[in-house]
């Protein structure tokens, strides 16, 4: 099988992660809540049109990018606590499920090209839902459709990172004897001793095969897929009994772990420079896709996952209206994250899956405030709002609400990042792409508006941080001159704070404005209110 070509450094997969996933004392301040789940009814007031069948497939359904085994991702999690400090992933800011055994927003299924294993993927949940933590009391409350906490460079970087850690024989050696114990429930010590006296008894061979092959390609076109068979990862107490090829086994991996790197359109040799990491919630996915299947490297300009509500009401959907198709959207996403393309323009994906969670996904609305409201300050603050914001935020989202970065200030670096040249190679793309099921469209489905989109308020309250690029905090600092914001922030809390409407300053990664697209300037709309007139406009801001 041929994957598209390797012809650059993913920046959105590429850290080595340890400025991201890191625990600190930031960190510890929000977990020091106990974590309490809202009943599953409650999840529905957003999504009313829904069955459980449907808010299970939005919660774990798959969109084919499952993209690593689940047995070597729990090999991984038990050999490299530095890349993985726990098991659960919550310090990745995702939400755990036991009863499904992975975070909200993972997916699992068997993968061919992964031997047959049981492999996890991402879906839309993964980056569109949170639960926040109210700012005195009570249970978590379960957001859909909003940006979520998930550093997903973080999770993906980690997995690659690990796959190159392994090549080393010393850490192939490790990395078996926790498969072993993964893989055979019945493994006990003497397991684990014929598994280091055959080890110890084929090194010679081990090594050389290691050395003369490590990025698992040897035999292979450029960027192409292994054949792997489920019998050659094989690794339990029977077939060491019987004897096996260690050599084999740990060459068989070093192929697994080149597919998993060819499926995130990823080099076999490590990058010697990285780019900035984006953080929790942020990501460039056009940047990502334009430097992996075009060649054309883009400057860093991460922004904050998108919207997932009345996605219907919307013509264009992004922070620049840059996409008419949310099932064309979702389909690079799935590209982007797992699914294979084969023979350059042969997506390798399920297409119902992806359109399945496409138009649910079109079926989430803005979540109520859930906490007490002001109603007299609310009042007093639709004044505000009609003098200051309904001009810009209020009717129709057309492209009347298109606004260059020069009119209102904002870090421009998306928006002028993305040019017509760059869209024209996307529509080009997708009008070869070639996926069963698959109709090209007849209109163009991307577009450069040079410009941002300002979209209607509902829901504001859970959109911290602000900004597309998430570059301020709370509501109460977004109406602060833009000289007067913070220059940096912790990111990742989940603790809510009700009065500035916006997240704690907590978190394990620090968010810095002076950054090349990270910047916190303009959006000065309220600046000169009072403090309290700007408590008014927030309360009315909360009704929304």
């Amino acid at each position: 099988m041929k994957p598209t070509r390797f012809l650059w450094l993913l920046p959105a997969f590429a850290l080595l992660c340890l400025n991201s996933c890191k625990s600190d004392d930031h960190q510890a301040k929000q977990e020091t809540k106990p974590v309490v789940y809202r009943s599953a009814p409650d999840d529905y007031a957003q999504v009313p049109a829904w069955t459980p069948d449907d808010m299970a497939f939005f919660l774990h359904g798959s969109m084919s990018t499952e993209v690593v085994p689940e047995v070597v991702l729990r090999t991984f999690m038990r050999i490299y606590p530095d890349l993985f400090p726990t098991s659960d992933l919550t310090y990745l800011g995702l939400i755990p499920d036991p009863q499904f055994g992975w975070p909200i927003g993972f997916s699992k299924k068997p993968v061919a090209h992964l031997g047959g294993l049981s492999s996890i993927g991402i879906n839309c949940a993964a980056c569109h839902v949170t639960e926040i933590i109210p700012p005195v009391s009570g249970s978590n409350i379960r957001v859909l459709g909003v940006t979520s906490h998930f550093d997903a460079e973080a999770f993906l970087g980690s997995v690659i990172v690990a796959t190159f850690r392994t090549e080393d024989p010393a850490n192939m050696k490790r990395f078996l004897s926790a498969y072993l114990g993964e893989t055979d429930p019945k493994s006990n010590a003497k397991t684990q001793d014929q598994l280091a006296t055959q080890w110890d008894e084929q090194q010679s061979n081990i090594l050389a095969t290691l050395t003369a092959d490590p990025a698992g390609t040897n035999g292979l076109a450029h960027g192409t897929l292994n054949d792997i068979r489920s019998k050659d990862l094989r690794l339990d107490h029977q077939v060491l009994t019987a004897g096996t090829d260690l050599a084999n086994i740990s060459y068989t991996m070093l192929k697994l772990f080149h597919n998993m790197r060819a499926c995130l359109h990823f080099p076999d040799v490590p990058p010697g420079t990285l780019p900035p990491p984006s953080g929790p919630g942020r990501n460039d996915a056009f940047g990502l896709l334009s430097a992996s299947l075009f060649g054309i490297p883009q400057p860093p300009a991460p922004v904050k996952y998108g919207l997932v509500w009345n996605v219907d009401h919307r013509p264009f959907v992004h922070w620049d209206g840059n996409t008419r198709s949310p099932l064309g959207r979702n389909i690079l996403a799935s590209l982007g994250l797992g699914a294979p393309l084969i023979n350059g323009p042969e997506g390798e994906l399920d297409l119902a899956l992806v359109k399945r969670q496409t138009d649910i996904s079109e079926k989430i609305r803005p979540p109520r405030y859930p906490f007490i409201i002001d109603q007299a300050a609310a009042t007093r603050g639709a004044a505000h709002y009609q003098a200051l914001c309904a001009e810009c935020h209020d009717g129709e989202q057309t492209d009347a609400r298109l606004y260059s970065p020069a009119q209102i200030g904002t870090d421009p670096q998306r928006a002028i990042g993305f040019t017509q040249a760059e869209a024209d190679l996307f529509n080009k793309f997708f009008g070869e792409l070639k996926i069963d099921g698959y109709v090209a469209p007849t209109n163009p489905p991307i577009r450069s508006t040079q410009k941002y989109l300002s979209p209607n308020l509902e829901g504001v309250w859970a959109r911290s941080p602000y900004l597309h690029n998430g570059s301020v905090r709370t509501m109460q600092e977004l109406l602060m001159k833009p000289a007067d914001r913070a220059k940096t922030f912790r990111r990742g809390s989940r603790l809510y704070d009700a009065t500035d409407m916006g997240y704690t300053d907590a978190g394990a990664f620090q968010y810095d404005t002076s950054v090349p697209g990270n910047s916190n300037s303009g959006h000065n709309y309220g600046s000169d209110l009072n403090a309290d007139q700007k408590r008014d406009l927030i309360e009315y801001l909360k009704t929304l």
